[in-house]
C-alpha cells in the first residue's frame, strides 16, 4: 500500500508494460488482418491454411482491439490511481485478454509459443490488482 501522494513503482511498471504490450498487439492484429483480408482472396484450400476459421479469426479480433483499447485506458488510470479507468478497467482487461488469447488458440487450433505472453499476461494483471495493488486506488 502506497503512502498519500506517492504512486507504487510496481503500479508504473505495470503501466508501462501496459502501453507496450498495447503497441505490440497492435502490430499482432494489423498481422492477423492482412491474414483475415489474404485468406478472403484466396482459394477456399488455401484460405483454411491461412485461417482455419474465419469467424473465430474475426472474434480474436475484435477482442484484440478491446484489449488493446483497455491496455492503454487502464495504463493511465494506473499512472493516476485512479478505481474505476485503473482498477476496474485493468481487471476487465485482464477477463478479456484471457478471452482473446482463447479465441486465437481457438482459430488456430493449436497451442504455440506465440499464445504464452497473451495468457500470461492477462493472469498476471488479475493475480497483481487484486491481491499486490489491491489498496493503492485511492481515487
Amino acid at each position: 500500500m502506497s503512502s498519500t501522494g506517492h504512486r507504487p513503482g510496481g503500479l508504473t511498471a505495470l503501466a508501462v508494460l501496459n502501453l507496450l504490450l498495447a503497441g505490440l498487439y497492435s502490430l499482432a492484429l494489423v498481422d492477423l488482418w492482412g491474414k483475415i483480408r489474404a485468406a478472403e482472396t484466396n482459394t477456399a484450400e488455401e484460405a483454411a491454411r491461412v485461417v482455419p476459421n474465419k469467424e473465430l479469426a474475426y472474434a480474436a479480433l475484435l477482442l484484440g482491439v478491446v484489449s488493446v483499447t483497455l491496455l492503454i485506458a487502464s495504463a493511465l488510470g494506473y499512472l493516476g490511481q485512479k478505481r474505476l479507468l485503473g482498477k476496474f478497467l485493468g481487471i476487465t482487461y485482464g477477463l478479456v485478454g484471457l478471452a482473446w488469447t482463447a479465441a486465437g488458440v481457438l482459430s488456430a487450433k493449436e497451442f504455440t509459443t506465440q499464445h504464452i505472453l497473451p495468457l500470461a499476461y492477462p493472469l498476471l494483471t488479475l493475480v497483481l490488482l487484486t491481491t499486490v495493488f489491491k489498496d493503492d486506488f485511492p481515487n
